[in-house]
């Protein structure tokens, strides 16, 4: 039996986040959006959630995707394609001691 591996390319995780965020983010006063990029090292993914605090109420977390190429490079190139087309932070959790392959910088919050 054959096993066929379908990996998608940077530009198309790129696109289907940024689907996902203009099909959730919808711009109102006093609140505030994030974009959280998770390290998943059990699951050897990347997850990505769009997080939303309105006045007095608890945040949302909503999951957008999750890259299933465990490589900083993929990941570098993913995040760069979406802070071309979003203003919004990005808070990277569990990347403790991690630096970008190109750029060799620490990857921390709000990179």
């Amino acid at each position: 039996m054959e096993v066929i591996v379908l990996t998608e390319t940077p530009q198309q995780a790129a696109k289907l986040i940024q689907q996902r965020l203009a099909l959730y983010f919808k711009p109102r006063t006093q609140h505030r959006y994030r974009l959280d990029i998770v390290n998943n090292i059990y699951g050897a993914s990347y997850n990505f959630f769009l997080n939303i605090q309105a006045p007095y109420q608890r945040e949302r977390s909503l999951p957008l995707h999750r890259l299933r190429v465990y490589q900083l490079a993929y990941l570098e190139t993913v995040v760069h394609l979406l802070r071309q087309t979003t203003q919004l932070t990005f808070n990277f959790v569990d990347f403790t001691t991690q630096r970008w392959p190109q750029k060799q910088t620490l990857i921390k919050r709000g990179d």
